[in-house]
């Protein structure tokens, strides 16, 4: 099943990707662009059935692709949401332990949207919540977006500052083409 999106769908997240979210069983994670689910997919699985994962993305083919995977794999906590996260998250404030932005975030900032959606994710997030953000080094890597459309980790660290994050951890090099950071709602 190489779907739509070719080689993207086949690309498994390393379970040391997954181990830096701190996943605990039954909280609420929602997947901000989550594409074809490659990250909501395995994160359903470690939160369990009294867990939910929202994946939401404006594409309805990569969601028509998190459907087909989660009933593949007998998953029913996993919730997909059409929308164009610029224009905010349809989901009620303080809902969510995680929101996960995985190699979206320098779309939003470069479009002008960066602090934007970063608001939209402090709304949704519990009190103590973590926002945690994987995205393409600021450097040449063997594959991603070209570099002028790349964020650093000081600039994601500056919005979401700016949105009213505290941040609580920084992994700088992980696979030889990404960063992570998290950081958490007071």
């Amino acid at each position: 099943m190489m779907g739509h999106h070719g080689h993207r769908g086949l690309f498994a997240v390393p379970v040391e990707w997954l181990a830096l979210l701190e996943l605990k069983e039954g909280e609420t994670v929602v997947d901000v662009g989550s594409g074809p689910g490659r990250f909501s997919i395995p994160i359903a699985k470690v939160v369990g059935p009294s867990g939910k994962v929202y994946a939401i993305d404006i594409d309805e083919q990569s969601l028509d692709e998190v459907r087909a995977r989660a009933s593949r794999e007998g998953l029913t906590n996993v919730v997909t949401v059409r929308a164009d996260a610029t224009k905010g998250l349809p989901l009620p404030a303080g809902i969510a332990d995680l929101v996960l932005m995985a190699n979206v975030l320098h779309g939003f900032a470069r479009s002008g949207h960066g602090l934007q959606v970063l608001g939209e994710a402090a709304r949704i997030l519990k009190g103590g919540g973590r926002l945690a953000v994987f995205d393409f080094a600021k450097r040449f890597t063997a594959f991603g977006p070209p570099l002028w459309i790349r964020v650093s980790p000081e600039e994601v660290i500056e919005l979401a500052t700016a949105a009213g994050f505290e941040l609580s951890k920084r992994v700088d090099d992980i696979g030889h083409s990404h960063y992570f950071l998290m950081f958490r709602k007071p």
